[in-house]
């Protein structure tokens, strides 16, 4: 159960990161390239 929780934990972090890495980007995108 800990090795799960262990991996669980590690893999929420890493997605964290990526919200927060992405979330920037998109916004400046999306101001100048916008969805068809």
């Amino acid at each position: 159960m800990d090795l799960l929780v262990f991996e669980f934990l590690g893999l929420a972090l890493v997605a964290m990161c990526v919200v927060v890495v992405a979330l920037p980007c998109a916004r400046k995108s999306s101001h100048r390239v916008r969805y068809e």
